[in-house]
C-alpha cells in the first residue's frame, strides 16, 4: 500500500513538472498558498438621474488574487466609485488598505495596488497561462469571512464570445457548470488534476451556470495591453433571397458588414454591403461562426478580439476574404483598439464616469446614457422616452467624427418662473439660438457667450423655451436652495 502511495505521489510530482515545463513559469496553486485573498470595498455610487447627489454608500465583497509586486487582481464591478478598499488574508485578523493601479471595463478586471510595502509579505503570487483544458473539470478557490480557504468542483463547458459585465467588446469566455452555490466574484479556477490557473469566475447564476475569464486574457491584461476591436458589426445571411440579391450561390459563406465605425481597425478597408468570406483563412458560415480546431464553433469576433499568444493577431495584420460588387477580394486589416471618442452614448457599465449636469432656469440638461436609462428600474425600458430607448438601442457609437452627443432635457425643477415648462421630460435637445447642440460644455459656453437677451431653446419634437438671458441665473440660484443643489454643473 505504501508503495502505491508512493508511486502515485511520483507519478502526481511528475505531472506537475510537464506541465510546469509546458506553461513556462506557471506554478500550480495549493489550498496551502496564501494567494486568495479577501476584499472589502466601500462604494458611493452617483445618481444618474438626479446628478447633483450621490446614493448612499454601500459595502461589496469580492475575491482578490495576489499576481506579485504588491498588486491584487479584482474584478473591476466590484470598485467602481469606491471610496475605500480593505484586503484581508484567510485566518488573519490584519486588515491592509489598498488603491486602484489600473483597470479595464471590457474585460472587467482590476489591479489593486496594496499601500503597505511589506503587505504581501507570506504571500505567493499567481501566474496565468496561455493554455487552457477544455472541456475539464475545475476547481473553486474560495475565501470568505474567517474562515479557511474553500473549493468546490465546477465543469468547464466550452469558449465562447461575449461581453463581459456589459462592456463594449465581445471577449471569449469559458462556460462553466456547476451544482454547488457559487458567488462569482473573481474566485480563482485552477485545473482539478494540475492545479493549474485556467480563469477567474465573473458571473454565476442560480440555474449553476456561470462565465470565466479565461487565462490568457488574464495575462493579456497584467501584462499592460490593451484589448483589439474589430471595428465593424456584421448581419448574418441566411436567407436565400437576400443571398441571391448579393450574388452569391447557393453553396457561397459569409456574412454581411452593416456598419463601420469611424476611426476603428475596419474603417478605410471593409465598406457596407461587403461580404466577408473568410477570415485569417478560416471560412464564416452564414450565421458568423467559423470552425476551430481546438474549440469548436465560435463567432468570428474570435479572431479579432482573442488575446491568446498563440493565436491572436492583435499587433499584426490579419487576412480578410470578402465578396465586394460581386467579386471576391482580399486584404489585410490590421486591429487596433477601441476609440472611446467613438462612443456616442456610454452604455453597459459606467467605465468610472460621472454622470454629467448642466442646470439652466431650474431646467436639467444631460447627456444620454445607458446608465441614466437603466436607472428607473427593472422595467426601465417600458418607462423611459422611447426616443431615448431608440438612439440607445441603434446609435450607440458614431456613424460619422461629426456627430455629438445626445443632450436632452430631462426634467424641469418646479419654479415659477418656469411654470410654462413644468410638464417637459425627457426630450432631445436640439438648438440653443439657432445653433445645433452636441454637448453640455458647447451650451454652456453657448449661454455665456450670447449676445442676445433671449435664450431661445428648440427640442426635437419642436416644443420650444424661450427666457430672458438675466433670469436664468436668478432661477438657477431659487432652485439651488429650494432643492439644496450645490452648483449650477458638475464638469
Amino acid at each position: 500500500m505504501l508503495f502505491l502511495n508512493r508511486k502515485s505521489t511520483f507519478a502526481f510530482i511528475l505531472l506537475l513538472i510537464f506541465t510546469g515545463y509546458l506553461q513556462g513559469k506557471t506554478i500550480p496553486v495549493a489550498p496551502t498558498d496564501n494567494s486568495i485573498l479577501q476584499v472589502k470595498i466601500t462604494v458611493q455610487y452617483p445618481h444618474f438621474i438626479q446628478p447633483w447627489r450621490l446614493k448612499n454608500p454601500e459595502v461589496r465583497q469580492s475575491t482578490g488574487i495576489y499576481i506579485g509586486e504588491n498588486r491584487v487582481l479584482i474584478p473591476a464591478q466590484a470598485i467602481y466609485f469606491y471610496t475605500s478598499i480593505e484586503i484581508k488574508k484567510p485566518d488573519s485578523l490584519k486588515v491592509s488598505t489598498a488603491e486602484l493601479e489600473r483597470l479595464d471595463p471590457d474585460l472587467g478586471l482590476a489591479i489593486l495596488k496594496l499601500s503597505e510595502p511589506n503587505a504581501s509579505k507570506d504571500l505567493k503570487a499567481v501566474t496565468f497561462p496561455s493554455e487552457i483544458f477544455l472541456p475539464g473539470t475545475g476547481l473553486v478557490m474560495e475565501s470568505k469571512d474567517q474562515r479557511s480557504l474553500e473549493e468546490k468542483k465546477i465543469r468547464m463547458i466550452r469558449l465562447d464570445m461575449d461581453s463581459y459585465s456589459s462592456g463594449y467588446i465581445e471577449l471569449p469566455y469559458i462556460e462553466v457548470q456547476s451544482e454547488d452555490k457559487l458567488d462569482g466574484v473573481g474566485e480563482l479556477i485552477v485545473d482539478a488534476t494540475a492545479r493549474i490557473p485556467q480563469g477567474i469566475l465573473y458571473q454565476f447564476k442560480e440555474t449553476g451556470t456561470g462565465k470565466v475569464i479565461p487565462s490568457f486574457s488574464i495575462k493579456h491584461f497584467i501584462e499592460g495591453k490593451s484589448f483589439p476591436f474589430k471595428g465593424f458589426r456584421f448581419k448574418p445571411l441566411i436567407d436565400s433571397a437576400t443571398r441571391n440579391y448579393y450574388g452569391l450561390r447557393k453553396d457561397d459563406l459569409g456574412v454581411l458588414i452593416a456598419e463601420v465605425y469611424p476611426g476603428s481597425s475596419a474603417e478605410g478597408i471593409l465598406q457596407l454591403e461587403d461580404i466577408l468570406l473568410e477570415v485569417a483563412n478560416f471560412k464564416i458560415d452564414p450565421k458568423g461562426y467559423f470552425d476551430h480546431p481546438k474549440f469548436g464553433k465560435l463567432n468570428l469576433s474570435y479572431l479579432f478580439h482573442n488575446t491568446n499568444d498563440n493565436e491572436s493577431f492583435f499587433g499584426k495584420k490579419i487576412k480578410l476574404k470578402v465578396f465586394r460588387n460581386k467579386k471576391p477580394i482580399s486584404f489585410e486589416l490590421e486591429l487596433k483598439p477601441l476609440q472611446e471618442s467613438s462612443i456616442r452614448i456610454p452604455y453597459g457599465n459606467s467605465r468610472f464616469q460621472t454622470p454629467k449636469y448642466l442646470m439652466l432656469a431650474g431646467i436639467i440638461f444631460q447627456e444620454l446614457s445607458e446608465q441614466y436609462l437603466t436607472e428607473h428600474g427593472n422595467q426601465w425600458r417600458n418607462r423611459v422616452s422611447k426616443e431615448l430607448l431608440y438612439l440607445n438601442d441603434f446609435y450607440r457609437i458614431k456613424r460619422n467624427n461629426n456627430e455629438g452627443k445626445i443632450v436632452f432635457l430631462s426634467q424641469v425643477l418646479p419654479l415659477s418662473g418656469n411654470k410654462a415648462y413644468h410638464s417637459a421630460h425627457q426630450i432631445i435637445l436640439k438648438t440653443m439660438n439657432g445653433t445645433p447642440i452636441q454637448s453640455l460644455d458647447q451650451l454652456q459656453n453657448l449661454v455665456k457667450e450670447s449676445n442676445s437677451p433671449y435664450i431661445h431653446f428648440v427640442m426635437n419634437d419642436g416644443f420650444e423655451m424661450i427666457f430672458k438671458k438675466e433670469e436664468i441665473q436668478k432661477l438657477n440660484a431659487e432652485a439651488k436652495q429650494s432643492f439644496q443643489i450645490q452648483k449650477d454643473s458638475n464638469f
